[in-house]
């Protein structure tokens, strides 16, 4: 027998529920070919149910696009301890958990780089706005890195922190197609975040 409270329940775990199904079957099929119905018999439910919730396809594109930025930008990712201690291993550290979240959501993240062009908006929302708050957290702690004086004075920390995650995603894409030239995905981050470090570390700390 139900209790009151989870019979109120019932319309978010519901919500929730196509919203992941609206994820899965992006990632599988497309946006093109994502089609309401095929979410919805994902999720176990019948389209009016979804219209209920969303109104209408864009309406649960939209939602499903905050869902995913709200829950990547919640990822601690190498955060675990302080990054005034040793650089190289904070680096390695962030560029290990930030490169397995990306292999973890490849599919989807490959499936909004093919779909820039048709919606553009929605690419955006994915390719940039999913790590922004990742990517600020990271300036965070270099700039505390360079206040403790392991970090170059004049290096524009936004800037560098841009071409290192796209280095590293840029590999991901290529490592998980299966177009390597024969290295793992450890090999590579390992080399990006040695490369970062030798290229932002003050002399005196790679000294």
């Amino acid at each position: 027998m139900q209790t009151v409270a989870s019979k109120k329940n019932e319309p978010s775990v519901t919500r929730e529920r196509l919203i992941e199904a609206a994820l899965k079957v992006y990632a599988r099929d497309g946006l093109a070919r994502a089609t309401t119905r095929v979410i919805a018999e994902e999720a176990g439910v019948n389209e009016v149910t979804l219209f209920r919730h969303f109104q209408n396809k864009e309406g649960l594109l939209s939602e499903a696009m905050r869902h995913f930025v709200e829950s990547m930008g919640s990822q601690d990712i190498g955060e675990q301890e302080a990054w005034t201690s040793n650089l190289k291993e904070n680096l390695r550290r962030f560029a290990t958990g930030l490169y397995d979240k990306m292999v973890q959501d490849e599919a989807f993240v490959r499936t909004m780089v093919g779909e820039a062009h048709r919606h553009p908006e929605h690419a955006r929302t994915i390719i940039l706005d999913t790590v922004r708050p990742i990517r600020a957290r990271f300036v965070q702690n270099l700039e505390a890195a360079r206040t403790a004086g392991h970090v170059r004075p004049d290096v524009d920390l936004t800037i560098a922190v841009e071409a290192f995650t796209s280095m590293l995603l840029g590999g991901m894409l290529k490592i998980t197609a299966n177009c390597s030239e024969g290295y793992t995905g450890e090999d590579y981050v390992a080399v990006c975040a040695d490369l970062f470090h030798a290229g932002i570390a003050s002399p005196q700390s790679v000294g």
